[in-house]
C-alpha cells in the first residue's frame, strides 16, 4: 500500500474533506440515536473533539516549522489559513448542535464563565474567518491583522485549557493529557518567538 504524503491534501482539500467527514459522522451519529438529546449531545461532543486537532495544529504551526524545520511542519504553516477555515466550519457545526440542543431542552445548557468565553470566541471566529480572505485582509494593517489573529487563538486557548481541567474532575485519565497538551502550547509559542529570524513560507494559493 502506497503511503499517504502531506502533500496530497491542501488548500481547498482540507476544507472540503473536513467539511464532508464531520457533517457525515453527525448525520451517522443522530441516525443511529434519531434526533433525541442523546444524539444532539453525541454530535457536540463529536465536533468538540475535532476541532482540538485542528486547533493545535493551527496554533503550532509556525512555531514548529521555525523550532524544527520539516516537511510536516512545512505543510501545516503553508495550509494554515485552511486549517482555519476547516477550524471555524467544525465549530459552526458545534454552534448547530446546541442551538439545536438548547431548542429541545429549552435550558441554555451553558452558562457563567463557559457562556461568556464562548461568546466571545465565536465572535473572534467570524472576525478571523472574514478576515482570512485576501481582498478583506488587504485593507487591514499588518499589525491588526495579526493583533486580531493572535488575540483570538489565545481566547480559543483559555476556553479549551479551562474546558478540559473541569472536564478532568469527571475523568482524569482522558481529560488531563488533553488539558496538559493545551497548557503546553503557550509556552511552545513564547520559546519560538524567542528563537532568531523569522519562518519564510509562501501562502499557498488555490
Amino acid at each position: 500500500m502506497q503511503p499517504i504524503h502531506l502533500n496530497r491534501f491542501k488548500t481547498w482539500e482540507i476544507v472540503t474533506l473536513t467539511a464532508i467527514s464531520v457533517a457525515t459522522l453527525m448525520l451517522l451519529l443522530l441516525f443511529a440515536h434519531g434526533l433525541t438529546e442523546t444524539g444532539v449531545l453525541l454530535t457536540i461532543r463529536a465536533t468538540g473533539r475535532v476541532s482540538f486537532p485542528l486547533f493545535v495544529m493551527l496554533s503550532l504551526s509556525s512555531s514548529l516549522y521555525k523550532l524544527y524545520p520539516s516537511h510536516s511542519s512545512h505543510w501545516l504553516l503553508a495550509n494554515r489559513k485552511y486549517l482555519g477555515l476547516a477550524f471555524a466550519i467544525v465549530y459552526l457545526y458545534h454552534a448547530l448542535g446546541f442551538t439545536a440542543l438548547i431548542i429541545m431542552t429549552q435550558e441554555p445548557n451553558i452558562e457563567g464563565l463557559e457562556l461568556i468565553l464562548s461568546i466571545i470566541c465565536y465572535g473572534f471566529l467570524v472576525a478571523m474567518t472574514v478576515t482570512s480572505f485576501r481582498a478583506i485582509r488587504r485593507r487591514m494593517s499588518p499589525w491588526l491583522w495579526g493583533s486580531l489573529h493572535s488575540i483570538g487563538m489565545l481566547f480559543f486557548w483559555y476556553f479549551f485549557l479551562q474546558e478540559f481541567m473541569h472536564r478532568a474532575e469527571e475523568n482524569l485519565l482522558i481529560y488531563l493529557p488533553l488539558a496538559l497538551i493545551t497548557a503546553a502550547i503557550l509556552p511552545i509559542k513564547l520559546i519560538a518567538a524567542t528563537k532568531p529570524g523569522k519562518p519564510v513560507v509562501q501562502e499557498v494559493t488555490p
